[in-house]
């Protein structure tokens, strides 16, 4: 081997020995979390959501979802969307705090967060979360399961999702104009 390529070997095997070590060290770095909903989707027939004194019930009869307060307005789908693909797939990434006292620094109480809770068919309560955003980035919530002490940093945000406004859930229906029949103008005889 001439001397050049013994250089352009050391240092690609350099590179190479760099790189596995830079890689090693960030796949240590990424953070795995448990999902706040890992059951069946169709397994839920309920969902309230409470922000502050407002309230939101979305209640499910067969395949069709309905606002209880609002029952004339038609589900926007897009929404009840949401509500799987985003907010019952937000993961607890790390504990941020394991004290009450810390609460409302992350907004996890119930007059500063919002709560969400999903029943299932029997109207037993699968979960019961708070949702805050208090302090922090744009794309990450705290969350705190109701019943314990514990708040965790979400992977995504979806504070905003958590919406207690029927319009932002339903819309009115699209009246449709009747059938106005024509006069007969044939004239029989």
């Amino acid at each position: 081997m001439t001397r050049s390529t013994k250089i352009f070997t050391g240092i690609f095997t350099s590179l190479l020995i760099l790189f596995y070590f830079n890689w090693k060290s960030q796949k240590g770095l990424t953070v795995d979390g448990s999902p706040i909903f890992s059951g069946d989707n169709e397994s839920i027939h309920r969902f309230l959501i409470i922000d502050k004194k407002d309230s939101l019930e979305l209640v499910k009869n067969d395949t069709i979802w309905t606002i209880t307060e609002a029952d004339t307005l038609v589900i926007k789908q897009n929404q009840i969307d949401n509500l799987y693909n985003r907010i019952l797939v937000v993961k607890k990434e790390f504990i941020v705090s394991q004290n009450p006292n810390k609460w409302a620094t992350y907004g996890v109480t119930d007059s500063l967060g919002k709560r969400f809770i999903y029943y299932d068919e029997n109207d037993k309560e699968i979960g019961d979360f708070i949702f805050g955003n208090e302090g922090q980035d744009y794309q990450h919530n705290y969350i705190r399961q109701y019943n314990d002490e514990n708040v965790f940093r979400s992977n995504d945000n979806v504070f905003f999702l958590l919406n207690t406004s029927p319009s932002y859930w339903g819309k009115k229906p699209v009246k449709t104009k009747p059938v106005q029949l024509q006069p007969d103008t044939t004239t029989s005889g």
